[in-house]
């Protein structure tokens, strides 16, 4: 199954999504800042298994984006 990873922009949003899921009965997760990171700088060594080098831009780039 895929999966739909979803930031809302604020306190407000958070709690309605939340709300939503558990009454429309979805499975959902909530993490913390720290496991975000920690999937994208997973993403980041899955994608260099196969690469001998990694731009350090690529890098700075991704977990901007976090």
């Amino acid at each position: 199954m895929k999966t739909i990873v979803i930031t809302p922009d604020n306190e407000k949003e958070f709690n309605f999504l939340n709300k939503l899921l558990e009454k429309l009965g979805y499975s959902h997760k909530i993490i913390s800042e720290e496991e975000k990171e920690d999937m994208g700088l997973l993403q980041l060594m899955l994608e260099a298994q196969n690469d001998d080098n990694v731009d350090e831009k690529e890098i700075l780039n991704l977990l901007d984006a976090l």
